[in-house]
């Protein structure tokens, strides 16, 4: 089963350390727009506007990723960091909701039944998603298309999760989430593959010494901490082993890792494996074990993708993941500034 378990939407961007970024939200009237939050995607860097519809942020490092402009009624903006000037205008649309057509047909599976199945492929079902709440799954709604075994889940309003084992708030912009299985089911022991992936900016809610161990525990072994470690060519028993096949590889011989001329993000080459039988757009596959304990196994479907110094990457739909790290679902997730 393939999982693609990238939590973030990101773009190859650059920016400089301690940047400032400032500006107004407005509407189409030119009138200021008080509260609309204005966020890192992916981090604990965030803000809202004041009366005058004014915010300033100041992003501490290099980074990989969009700013996040919302506001209820209105059309979310995301804006490229390497674009953005010393002071943005951005104006919001309003949100034009046109009535959707009504198809009627009989769903295999009650709302019940996919609530569940997407609580524990979306929160996860170890300690860290048991403990998470989705405040809001009123706005969540599915679709399960029979005739090609694949099940979605939609939202029109960030989901308002509540990780009371980690103790973060989380805003949470679903963007895609669908599964695909060989059949008409909702175990995941028949399921192909699964993808999901959005924008989010974190709140702690407590630092309590409890929390911060867990949060350490969630980030160890996490793909966070895989790509992380892959741009520093940090490897050994005790962090991350490489496998290709059943023997232990040399990692420098199946990617070339290098950094772009402004040393804000790394560029990685992904050496294209001599396999049989691979399917269409096949370039590496390798097992992976964590800690000497935890084994998984990724497959890329790129020879060329893009890290930041955060662990965030690109072409998250063409980098797979199945094994031990896939259990790792939004439950372990942490902002991507974590630890920096």
């Amino acid at each position: 089963m393939k999982t693609v378990i990238l939590f973030f939407l990101v773009a190859v961007n650059t920016i400089c350390s301690q940047v400032t970024i400032e500006g107004f939200v407005i509407d189409n009237n030119q009138l200021p727009l008080l509260g609309a939050s204005v966020y890192i995607d992916g981090t604990t860097i965030g803000t809202t506007t004041d009366d005058k519809g004014y915010f300033i942020l100041t992003v501490p490092s290099t980074i990989n990723s969009v700013i996040v402009i919302s506001y209820f009624g209105f059309i979310t903006q995301y804006i490229p960091i390497e674009s953005t000037q010393k002071k943005l205008n951005i104006i919001l649309s309003e949100e034009v909701k046109a009535l959707k057509e009504i198809v009627v047909q009989q769903s295999p599976f009650s709302r019940k039944q996919m609530l569940q199945f997407f609580r524990e492929q979306f929160l996860g079902t170890n300690k860290a998603g048991s403990n998470c709440v989705i405040e809001n799954e009123e706005e969540i709604y599915f679709d399960y298309d029979s005739k090609n075994f694949v099940f979605k889940a939609y939202s029109d309003k960030p989901l308002l999760i509540t990780n009371n084992y980690l103790s973060y708030k989380i805003n949470y912009q679903l963007v895609d989430f669908q599964c695909k299985f060989y059949k008409i089911s909702l175990k995941t022991s028949d399921m192909l593959s699964s993808l999901y992936a959005g924008t989010s900016f974190f709140t702690a809610i407590e630092n309590e010494k409890k929390f911060l161990k867990r949060r350490v525990a969630s980030y160890q072994g996490s793909s966070l901490h895989f790509f992380r470690n892959l741009v520093a060519k940090k490897w050994g028993k005790d962090e991350f082993v490489l496998f290709e096949g059943s023997f232990i590889t040399n990692p420098d011989e199946h990617f070339v890792i290098s950094k772009d001329k402004n040393n804000a993000f790394y560029r990685v080459d992904v050496t294209k494996q001599n396999k049989s039988l691979t399917k269409k757009g096949f370039v590496a596959e390798f097992s992976i074990l964590y800690d000497n304990k935890e084994q998984s196994k990724i497959s890329f479907f790129t020879d060329t993708f893009f890290v930041d110094r955060f662990g965030l990457f690109s072409n998250y739909n063409a980098i797979y993941f199945s094994g031990d790290i896939t259990k790792r679902k939004i439950g372990d997730l942490l902002p991507s500034d974590y630890g920096l």
